[in-house]
């Protein structure tokens, strides 16, 4: 969820702003919502994130992890208590890791 938090926070930029001071935007760490007219049309993202998000979105695409969150749903569904998401992901790593 850290992402999605960071987007929501994030600072806005006019394109004209943006545009005439690059540089200086590039340097900060956060992610940037480039708008025009107030109008969200862009968003930039550090390498580094944008990598955490495309692997958060393929764990999503296997179905081994697919199956996992449904059975989970399941248990959740008869009382049992869930697990955090981050630790399922951390979970699939690592029986990935073993293959």
């Amino acid at each position: 969820m850290g992402i999605t938090l960071d987007l929501l926070k994030a600072e806005h930029v006019g394109a004209r702003a943006l545009r005439n001071n690059l540089f200086e935007f590039l340097k900060e760490d956060g992610p940037l919502v480039v708008t025009d007219r107030g109008k969200p049309v862009r968003v930039i993202l550090n390498y580094e994130k944008i990598l955490e998000l495309l692997d958060m979105l393929d764990e999503l695409s296997d179905p081994e992890t697919v199956e996992a969150v449904r059975e989970g749903r399941k248990a959740i569904a008869k009382g049992v208590k869930g697990i955090p998401v981050s630790r399922l992901f951390n979970e699939v790593r690592k029986s990935r890791k073993k293959k």
